[in-house]
């Protein structure tokens, strides 16, 4: 399915995406972030025991020898997108028939987690949510 999205400027956003089985999925979230003029960094298996903070090359974050395993659902890390700019991509991506359940906005309190670390939470806020 090819989709079509109204292309914007270049921002500052950035969007760590991990999907572990790729296909169509992938293919139509990249379509839309790239249309928004997003920068996207793919996570693979291997970065989820990095930090949060490392994976967006922010200063004072390191990178670590550490393992963790890596979930079996896609996850999306969202920097720099304002309120609006947020809305605009879920609504693209709703349009498209494309979703991503595990979402989350860096955040100060998050910078410095571990990716498999923000998953966990993510799987248990959504748990808490949905049932």
């Amino acid at each position: 399915m090819k989709i079509e999205v109204n292309c914007m400027a270049k921002s500052r956003e950035t969007a760590l995406y991990y999907d572990p089985e790729g296909g169509e999925r992938a293919q139509q979230v990249k379509t839309v972030l790239v249309c928004m003029g997003a920068r996207i960094r793919n996570i693979a298996a291997a970065d989820f025991a990095q930090t949060v903070g490392f994976l967006l090359s922010r200063k004072g974050f390191e990178p670590t020898d550490a393992t963790a395993d890596a979930p079996s659902a896609p996850m999306m890390v969202l920097d720099g997108f304002t309120e609006k700019r947020l809305d605009i991509l879920l609504r693209e991506m709703k349009a498209h028939g494309v979703s991503v359940p595990y979402k989350a906005m860096v955040t100060e309190h998050n910078i410095g987690w571990t990716l498999s670390d923000l998953f966990t939470e993510l799987v248990r806020e959504h748990e808490a949510m949905h049932g």
